[in-house]
């Protein structure tokens, strides 16, 4: 950022006090001109011609200074580059006119926020950041909320207080950047652990307007870490587990796309929740449904009704399509088709893999043999767990879950990891954990 101030001084050859110039106006174009127009009063400008020096450094120029240039049509002018100046001026009798009070100038080029939208949870909180260039001197960047019962914004953390929409504002001297704020109760903060105690998602509990906010806030928090990167599955599989407030249900499935193609019924092969009725209409084909999660419906594998949710495989693909991979809607395998576990290089887990560090979050888990087993991904880790989502079909855990294992043995479930290095090819804002 570039300093400009200028700085007139008076200084006095005789006792009387030389007439103190006024700043009318000042102006900093596209191509860095400076315009500084002043006024005098009548009398000291028909007694003396005004003249202006500008430097890079405070110090007072010596009266008598050839660089001295004629101020005309009360206007002074110069190009502004990367360095501070000061400018003076001084009248005929060598007197140099000061102004009291440093009159600091300059202007904001560019300008922006990191974010124009953020949804938070009740407590939630977001780091925003502020971005500009200027010319010449400029305000401290100052935050502001509209409605600080809504949300609030301190050394630019936003916090959400209460269910409702506010603007959180960036200013600096006129700039203003806004953002809009959407607190809700559709979310919750993610622990730390995972809440195994919270509860099932009950039937036709949200509006078409519910789901639809959902899913925004889902398509955010996937942009936000990058979408199509290793990163965006990561963050959708946290979204459903962590930040939705309810237990998608484990349900065997009554097919898949590359089965029968049913479609909605322990899978949901879309972008987005499968919350409202309204999402009906991309079901293509139903065999027991179409009953989006949390209502009940006949499993045929089950041989009874349960409430539709996810199986293992149909939770991994929701995670990879809706962070931006179209992995077809397929099995856990290692089938004689493509299935998930053909994704990324798959090889054999053991203490030795786990050591190596090549082992990622965002990579792949599976269980079982030929044309059956487990699917999950790895969503964090640190020195001595592996934090695995996967959805669970075994009691206490009917439900998307996460699940810590010990690094020590966590290849006594899990037999094959999926390296997906070469899938993702990039990491985005990948993190290890959630906390």
């Amino acid at each position: 950022m570039i300093g400009f101030s200028i700085v007139l001084f008076r200084i006095h050859k005789k006792n009387d006090v030389a007439p103190t110039p006024i700043v009318e106006n000042i102006t900093i174009d596209k191509e860095n001109n400076v315009n500084i127009k002043i006024s005098l009063d009548n009398d000291e400008r028909k007694r003396n011609d005004i003249y202006y020096i500008y430097k890079k450094d405070n110090v007072i120029p010596n009266l008598n200074d050839s660089d001295w240039k004629l101020v005309k049509n009360n206007n002074i002018s110069f190009k502004l580059d990367d360095n501070i100046y000061y400018a003076f001026l001084k009248n005929e009798d060598n007197e140099v006119y000061n102004i009291e009070d440093m009159e600091k100038i300059g202007k904001v080029t560019e300008f922006k926020v990191s974010k124009e939208k953020v949804y938070l949870a009740i407590k939630g909180t977001y780091k925003v950041s502020a971005e500009f260039d200027s010319i010449g001197y400029v305000e401290d960047l100052v935050w502001s909320s509209d409605d600080e019962q809504i949300a609030t914004i301190k050394d630019s953390l936003i916090t959400g207080i209460k269910k409702g929409n506010t603007k959180i504002h960036a200013k600096i001297g006129k700039e203003d950047k806004s953002i809009d704020v959407i607190v809700t109760d559709l979310i919750i903060v993610r622990p730390k652990s995972y809440n195994r105690k919270k509860p099932y998602l009950k039937c036709g509990i949200y509006s078409k307007e519910d789901n639809d906010l959902l899913d925004e806030i889902l398509k955010d928090r996937i942009n936000d870490v990058g979408y199509k990167t290793r990163a965006s599955a990561v963050e959708a599989a946290r979204f459903l587990a962590l930040e939705f407030p309810y237990k998608i249900r484990y349900f065997s499935e009554n097919g898949r796309g590359n089965t029968n193609g049913v479609d909605g019924e322990g899978r949901y092969y879309h972008v987005g929740l499968y919350l409202h009725e309204s999402r009906f209409s991309s079901i293509k084909k139903r065999l027991a449904g179409p009953k989006t999660w949390g209502c009940s419906l006949y499993s045929r594998p089950s041989k009874g009704k349960r409430p539709n949710g996810l199986d293992c495989s149909g939770f991994v693909s929701w995670v990879m399509l809706n962070g931006g991979w179209d992995t077809g809607d397929i099995g856990a395998g290692l089938a004689p088709h493509r299935d998930l576990t053909d994704y990324g290089k798959r090889t054999n887990f053991n203490a030795s893999v786990v050591a190596s560090g090549k082992v990622k979050v965002g990579d792949l888990l599976s269980s079982g043999g030929v044309g059956g087993g487990h699917i999950a991904i790895i969503v964090g880790e640190d020195n001595d767990y592996y934090y695995v989502a996967e959805s669970l079909w075994t009691p206490p855990n009917v439900a998307v879950v996460i699940i810590p294992y010990s690094k020590k043995t966590i290849f006594n479930r899990y037999y094959y990891v999926m390296l997906m290095d070469s899938y993702y090819k990039e990491d985005g804002k990948l993190t290890k954990t959630w906390w």
